[in-house]
């Protein structure tokens, strides 16, 4: 069993429904969230550091920063 969460636009979602249930696929409800937005805080604190600024060098990725640590 896989689970999506797919966008359907409003003129297709009925075929797209009743393709997917001719297909036995069990429909959901529910909506997705669109993504958290930063707040002003949470954003100055990303680009510091992203740009190094309290914690030494620059954050390039993931791996390398934990690896820091």
């Amino acid at each position: 069993m896989e689970t999506l969460i797919i966008d359907i636009p409003e003129n297709k979602r009925s075929l797209v429904k009743s393709l997917l249930k001719e297909l036995g696929v069990t429909i959901h409800k529910k909506t997705a969230k669109k993504g958290n937005i930063p707040n002003k805080v949470t954003r100055k604190t990303i680009e510091d550091a992203c740009n190094g600024i309290g914690i030494g060098e620059p954050i390039k990725n993931v791996k390398s920063f934990l690896e820091s640590l």
